[in-house]
């Protein structure tokens, strides 16, 4: 596999020898951005994240991710216990999953093999049964001057066969001619012995020096100083960006050294992005430097801030969820779109009237109006006059023109 694809995970243990370590690096990793713990802190309700990721989570909704508890940015307190599990998990993390994998391969080697071997066995087995069914039936019965000759050849290469081993039982000391020179206790240096003495307070002066520690591997390297030795950087302070106007979160911005250009909405989430990146520097043992949180803001700015990509309609009605949320200047910005909405749901409406309501009238009234059509045809015109009979009399006659 290709080593620029190969991301860490907490399910690379499993199907090795050590799947138990699974668990134990699934604890060491945020739940929020799923990577090891960087500068760990834990909150009021014993949660431990990212000072970042908390931090984000914070400013955004002020809850805890894991419990979903209010909390507060000011609570958030550094765990040093954590942040050295995980430099230490992290540093012995490759050489232990190399053994790992290289056990399940060699074991799963072994298994090829011993299949392999069982399946040759048997089939020397079978052969070996057949040969010597083979040897029975063209040999036929021995003799028993035959039986007895073999035995007795046997009996007579055994004993030749076995070789004799005689222990040597002298234990006697190799002889060492005297030279006048005397073995020092402590090293067994040789010496002459009125320099004993003087040697020996060599070997005191050294014990009483402490000894120094060896290292095995990384882990038992002496920690390394802080060299962080000088005044902490002081924190940024959250502020009410409500009560502030365009050219005071600007001035803020300007005396922080960040970009200013903009609204007022991204100039107050370019000001919560750099407090959260500041204040999480605070907590690293290894503090990185202004230029390396501008690359970070900028990364920041050119993926989620000005730069960023216009979101679409449905990606920006999310910011309502933000605890900062202000409903009067959402309606206000919006109220074209509303008068928009509400016109186009008006037309739809008196459309579907028009489509429904006068075939449903047509049937519902279709008689009453055949009665009064027929008593029009029946009636003539102004100024006619209505005979009873077609005869002459005049009597009969009707003169409506009146």
């Amino acid at each position: 596999m290709d080593q620029s694809f190969d991301l860490p995970d907490s399910t690379d243990w499993v199907g090795t020898p050590l799947s138990l370590l699974a668990p134990l690096e699934s604890s060491l990793r945020c739940q929020v951005c799923k990577d090891f713990f960087d500068n760990p802190v834990i909150t009021s309700c014993s949660h431990t994240f990212c000072s970042l990721c908390i931090r984000r989570c914070l400013s955004t909704e002020g809850k805890c991710p894991a419990c979903r508890s209010s909390d507060q940015e000011l609570k958030l307190r550094r765990n040093w216990a954590v942040q050295e599990l995980v430099d230490a998990f992290m540093t012995a993390r490759p050489s232990v999953l190399g053994l790992a994998r290289a056990e399940k391969e060699r074991l799963k080697k072994g298994e090829d093999d011993t299949k392999q071997l069982a399946k040759k066995r048997k089939v020397s087995r079978v052969a070996e049964e057949e040969t010597q069914v083979a040897e029975v039936s063209s040999q036929g019965r021995r003799t028993r001057s035959q039986r007895t000759t073999r035995t007795s050849v046997e009996a007579l290469i055994a004993p030749q066969s076995i070789p004799e081993v005689i222990e040597d039982s002298q234990d006697d000391d190799e002889y060492i001619p005297e030279d006048g020179m005397v073995a020092c206790p402590i090293c067994s240096q040789k010496m002459k012995e009125e320099a004993v003495f003087t040697h020996l307070n060599v070997h005191t002066e050294e014990e009483a020096q402490p000894p120094k520690p060896a290292p095995f591997g990384s882990l038992m390297a002496p920690p390394q100083k802080d060299l962080t030795l000088g005044k902490p950087p002081d924190r940024i302070p959250a502020i009410n960006y409500s009560i502030l106007k365009d050219n005071s979160l600007r001035k803020k911005l300007r005396d922080l050294g960040i970009p200013e250009w903009g609204p007022k909405p991204l100039l107050q989430r370019r000001h919560t992005e750099w407090m959260n990146l500041w204040n999480a520097n605070c907590d690293s043992k290894n503090p990185k430097s202004k230029r390396v949180l501008l690359s970070e803001l900028d990364i920041w700015e050119r993926t989620q801030g000005g730069h960023a990509a216009t979101p679409s309609p449905f990606l920006s009605s999310s910011n309502v969820m933000r605890k900062d949320f202000n409903a009067n200047e959402w309606s206000t910005n919006h109220d074209d779109d509303f008068k928009r909405l509400i016109a186009n749901a008006r037309k739809k409406s008196e459309a579907q009237i028009r489509s429904t309501i006068p075939g449903a009238s047509e049937s519902s009234s279709g008689p009453a109006q055949a009665q009064p059509q027929q008593h029009a045809e029946a009636l003539p015109p102004n100024g006619a006059r209505i005979e009873n009979n077609p005869g002459s009399d005049a009597n009969n006659t009707i003169d409506l023109s009146g």
